[in-house]
């Protein structure tokens, strides 16, 4: 049967439909089962305190986290990678149909981690206790503005080794290492500028502040995605890029 080139849409939709593989399987996905499910116990230990932009913060980490696994099995995978190199979809339409499936799926991941523990901390409450609107929406954004950079910054990386474990683990390094160093930076940060750090993310100001870091996040990950192109194209060709 003759294959026609993909377009950026339907190799997105071909990474959707083949989540379960890309997720890590039925494990990946009762992993995702069973946090979900241990995220009720944080409202019996935060209580109306599971409101705090900077808790909420915490879950943004989540996103990058899941895309990325995603992305370096859409890359690295015996399967994946077979197509990559030997199908004629175009190259820019497999970077970014792929990555853009790693952010959705890690911006859904957000989602249910973020919703299971607040269906917890109203189950029994006649009064809804939820965050600002403005906040939830800035929350999103930033979560898949971060899903979205590193599954971009990921592809590089994964497109440019031969199994999914030693892309998992470039791409873990990748998003792991900066979040340590910035907790660390935090610690030893002086006084005012952690004040002022907090009242970036504090009460009213929120929005603003992700919303900022978010479109710099995802004007950062095109770059990227240039560059993983161009390794799908020496993939493929490699005689021809080492004789130009």
């Amino acid at each position: 049967m003759a294959h026609f080139p993909m377009n950026t849409l339907e190799v997105f939709l071909y990474e959707l439909a083949s989540v379960l593989e890309r997720a890590g399987g039925t494990r990946g996905i009762g992993m995702l089962v069973i946090l979900a499910a241990l995220t009720v116990i944080l409202p019996l230990r935060f209580g109306a305190g599971l409101l705090d932009p900077r808790l909420l913060l915490v879950y943004a980490a989540v996103a990058p986290l899941l895309a990325g696994n995603f992305t370096a099995q859409s890359f690295a995978s015996d399967k994946a990678r077979s197509r990559i190199v030997n199908s004629d979809d175009p190259a820019t339409a497999l970077a970014t149909g792929k990555v853009l499936a790693a952010t959705a799926w890690g911006f859904f991941c957000w989602m249910v981690l973020m919703i299971v523990p607040f269906v917890a901390l109203n189950y029994s409450r006649r009064h809804l206790l939820l965050p600002p609107a403005l906040d939830v929406l800035a929350l999103a954004l930033f979560a898949a503005a971060l899903a979205w950079l590193a599954s971009a910054l990921g592809s590089i990386f994964a497109s440019g080794v031969t199994t999914p474990s030693s892309a998992q683990s470039l791409v873990r390094g990748m998003i792991v290492i900066p979040l340590l160093l910035f907790a660390a930076a935090l610690s030893v940060m002086p006084l005012a500028m952690r004040e002022a750090l907090a009242r970036m993310i504090g009460p009213g100001n929120l929005p603003f502040t992700l919303g900022a870091a978010s479109l710099l996040m995802i004007a950062a990950g095109w770059p990227a995605l240039r560059k993983t192109a161009s390794r799908i194209e020496e993939m493929r060709h490699p005689l021809s890029i080492l004789g130009s």
